[in-house]
C-alpha cells in the first residue's frame, strides 16, 4: 500500500476526507471489488432482526442527504468494511450498530495481527488475529459485559462494584479486576482460560447446554475444556509465557502439537491437517517472531519424523512410513 493511500484511508477513519479524495476512493476498482464481496459477506452474517434496525438506521441518516450525499453514505459503509481486503495480511475492521438505544462496537482482527482497544471503563484488551470482539460505547447498570469471538487478552480495570464478563458461545469468565487470556474459536473443539492475575469465575457449557459447571481459576492455572466429551482439565502453567503471543510472540513450552497447531492456525489463517494420534503424541518448545509457516514447519519436520505437504492452500501433517 502506497504512501497516498494509506493517507487517505487514515482520513476515511477520521471523516477528513475532501470531495476529490472521496471520489478517487471510491472509484478506485480495488475498492469496487473489495466492497462488493465484502458486503455481500457482511449481509449473510447478519440475523433478521439485526438487517432490519441497521437499514432503518441508514435510511434515517439518508432522508435528508442529496443523491450524491446518499451514494456516499451507502458506500462509505462498505469501504470501511473492506478496509481489512485493501491492506492485505493484517488490520482491523470496525463498525457500530444500535441495540437498545445505545452503540455497539464491533472489532474483527486479521491475520497474523494483534489488535488492541481500550473500553470505556479503562480496560485494556489485545485481540488475537481472526478474532472478535463486541463491546458497547459505555458500561451500563452493574454489568460490565463483552462477547467474544476467537482469542482475547484482558487486562481489566479494577470496580468491585461492577463484575467484568466475557461471553463466548462456550463459556462467561467473570473478574473484578484481573488480567487474563480467552480462546474459545468456533472451528477449534478445544477452549481455553488462562489467568495471568487476581482471579476468575468460569462457567462451562454456553447458555443452551444441559448442565453448566463453574470453575474458580487462581493465578498461572490453565483451563482446557473439550466440547465434544466435555472434558474439564486445570494446570499450572506460566501464565506469562503462555500470553505471550499479545506482545506478538507466540510462545510453546514442551507443548502438546494440538494445541500449537490450533494456534498457528489461528495465527496465519490456515488449515493444517494432522492425524489426532500425531497432535497428541508430539511435543515441542519454541517461539514464534516474524518466521512464516513454512518455516514453522520445517522447523518442526528437521526436528522430528514428522512430515509436511501443501495441497489445495492447506498443509497436511504425517509420519513416512517404512
Amino acid at each position: 500500500m502506497n504512501e497516498d493511500t494509506r493517507t487517505i484511508l487514515g482520513k476515511l477513519m477520521n471523516d477528513a476526507l475532501d470531495e476529490d479524495e472521496r471520489r478517487r476512493l471510491l472509484y478506485d476498482p480495488r475498492v469496487t471489488r473489495a466492497m462488493r464481496a465484502q458486503w455481500d459477506e457482511a449481509g449473510n452474517r447478519l440475523d433478521p432482526a439485526m438487517k432490519r434496525r441497521v437499514w432503518k438506521r441508514i435510511m434515517a441518516r439518508t432522508r435528508a442527504i442529496d443523491p450524491i450525499g446518499r451514494q456516499w453514505i451507502y458506500k462509505i459503509t462498505a469501504v470501511v468494511a473492506s478496509i481489512l481486503l485493501l491492506l492485505g495480511v493484517g488490520g482491523a475492521i470496525y463498525w457500530s450498530y444500535v441495540r437498545e438505544d445505545r452503540y455497539i462496537y464491533v472489532m474483527t482482527s486479521g491475520i497474523c495481527c494483534v489488535e488492541s482497544v481500550t473500553l470505556s471503563d479503562g480496560t485494556k484488551v489485545k485481540i488475537g488475529p481472526n478474532s472478535q470482539l463486541i463491546y458497547p460505547d459505555k458500561f451500563r447498570g452493574k454489568v460490565r459485559d463483552v462477547e467474544l469471538k476467537g482469542q482475547a487478552f484482558f487486562d481489566v480495570a479494577k470496580d468491585p462494584a461492577r463484575p467484568f464478563t466475557v461471553h463466548t458461545k462456550n463459556m462467561d469468565v467473570t473478574a473484578l479486576g484481573t488480567a487474563f487470556e480467552v480462546f474459545d474459536h468456533d472451528s477449534e473443539n478445544k477452549l481455553e482460560t488462562i489467568l495471568l492475575r487476581g482471579k476468575v469465575r468460569i462457567g462451562l457449557g454456553g447458555p443452551d447446554a444441559k448442565e453448566r459447571r463453574e470453575v474458580i481459576l487462581n493465578p498461572n492455572e490453565m483451563l482446557v475444556y473439550d466440547k465434544r466429551s466435555n472434558a474439564l482439565d486445570v494446570k499450572t502453567v506460566d501464565a506469562e509465557n503462555y500470553s505471550a503471543w499479545h506482545k506478538g510472540v507466540l510462545a510453546f513450552e514442551n507443548e502438546r502439537l494440538s494445541m500449537i497447531l490450533a494456534r498457528l492456525e489461528t495465527w496465519f489463517g490456515r488449515r493444517i491437517k494432522c492425524p489426532e494420534k500425531i497432535a497428541e503424541e508430539y511435543r515441542f518448545t519454541f517461539k514464534v517472531r516474524n518466521e512464516s509457516l513454512e518455516q514453522i514447519l520445517y522447523m518442526l519436520s528437521t526436528t522430528s519424523p514428522i512430515r509436511y505437504r501443501e495441497k489445495d492452500n492447506e498443509y497436511e501433517l504425517y509420519i513416512e512410513e517404512r
